[in-house]
This record gives structure tokens, sequence and C-alpha cells, in this order.
């Protein structure tokens, strides 16, 4: 199937429905707004048969449709959309606009992974400025990416200053989305980052949740976690 206007795709996520699955789902992805309860898979699905030159369409026609940005699917469906490997510019633009719109941490993370076509250093100074912006999803899409694209040997100093000077914490999906990139550097890049745990400056949550989740990676060594477990901050 071919989708070639908004119209078509919101009909085909409508005939898509899977109400058992929503009824599982809508807990999981704890939207701020309602669902129609369409599986992640075929909204990629829907959003890769989109010839490229439809795209801008497709989108403009999204932004004018006050009910269709208040529904999970249908704004997870124009994320996967504008994520879609084309011209680069293009594709910044349609994010700017559209991250402030995402209701769930699903949209983030499964928007994110669309991007691995991108330059790295393009998307981490184009997207900088989602780190002073006040909704979490927005803080949360910048954290997700790093977790995706930053935890190498070029960029995993940037990326830990950044958990330490250049985020603002205290939201539940932004705290949960630092402590698991921190817990994935852990565990790809041990030594650099090691010193950020041990200086606990990090917030309690953050710091205890990561060292949780690294320990209950497989790739980390027995002797590791048990140090590891040291590091970790009483409550008082």
């Amino acid at each position: 199937m071919k989708i070639e206007t908004y119209e078509q795709a919101r009909s085909a996520l409508e005939e898509n429905v899977d109400l058992k699955y929503k009824a599982f789902n809508d807990p999981i992805i704890n939207c701020e707004y309602g669902s129609l309860g369409v599986r992640t898979p075929i909204i990629k699905k829907l959003a890769k048969s989109v010839p490229i030159e439809k795209r801008d369409d497709i989108i403009k026609a999204f932004f004018a449709d006050a009910e269709g940005r208040r529904i999970y699917d249908v704004v997870l469906f124009i994320g996967c959309l504008a994520a879609r490997k084309g011209d680069y510019e293009a594709t910044r633009e349609y994010l700017k606009k559209l991250i402030p719109v995402f209701g769930s941490w699903a949209h983030t993370d499964c928007v994110v992974p669309l991007l691995d076509w991108v330059d790295t250093d393009r998307v981490l100074k184009d997207f900088s400025y989602l780190l002073n912006c006040e909704g979490q999803y927005e803080k949360r899409f910048y954290i997700i990416y790093m977790l995706g694209y930053c935890l190498d040997g070029a960029h995993i100093e940037n990326t830990l200053h950044t958990l330490e000077t250049k985020i603002a914490y205290g939201e539940y999906y932004v705290d949960m989305a630092a402590a698991w990139l921190l817990a994935e550097a852990l565990v790809k890049q041990f030594d650099t980052t090691l010193p950020l745990i041990e200086s606990k400056t990090l917030p309690v949550f953050v710091h205890n949740k990561a060292i949780q989740k690294a320990r209950e990676s497989y790739r980390i060594s027995p002797e590791t976690k048990n140090y590891l477990n040291t590091l970790k901050i009483k409550n008082k």
C-alpha cells in the first residue's frame, strides 16, 4: 500500500486499530493524550510507504489538523515520516516543529533511531536548544540521541559534560533517560565514565539508577559491579 495523502494516512491508521493492543500499550506509553491502538511496526511500515516527494504535503496537512496532533499514533506516524532518509534540512525543520507535539517517551525513543543516516555533529549542534526547553520530551529527545550516537570515543567527553552541566533534572522521563545514558556510558566507556560516577555530582536518582542499570548488564564483570555498588548514594 502506498500512502500519498494525509487523509489516506489517517484512514490507514484507523483501519489498523487493535483495541486489545491499545489496552495493553496505553499504560506503557503513558501518553499525555489519546491513542488509537495501532502497533508500532505497522505505523513505521505505513510511514515508509509514503513517496519522499509526498512527505512535505502530508506533514503540512498534519499540522493543519488539530485533532491529529492529539492522537499518539498519528504523531508517531508523522515522526517516523519526518525522520526518514532524505533532505536533512527538511528533516531538521520538520522535527523542530514536531518535537514539541510529542506526548510520550515512546515518541522520542521510536523516532531517534531513524536518524542514523544524519551526521551526528550536525544534530548535536542543531538540536542543542532542546536542553533549554521546558518540555520533558524535548530534553529527552536530545538525551536519547546521545545514547544512540554519542558514546564513541569522539563524543563521550562531550556527552558526559552535557550530563553533568547542561541538563535540568527533576522530571521523570528526563531523569530516566539520563540514567540509561550514563549506564550505557559505563558499559561502553567505563574508564572515561567512572570519574563522573565517583564524583557523585549528579542527582541521587540519576546516579543510583545508572548504577543499577549498569549492574544489570552482562557486559560488566562481577568485580566491577561490586565496586559500582559501593558508589551508590544512600538516600537521606
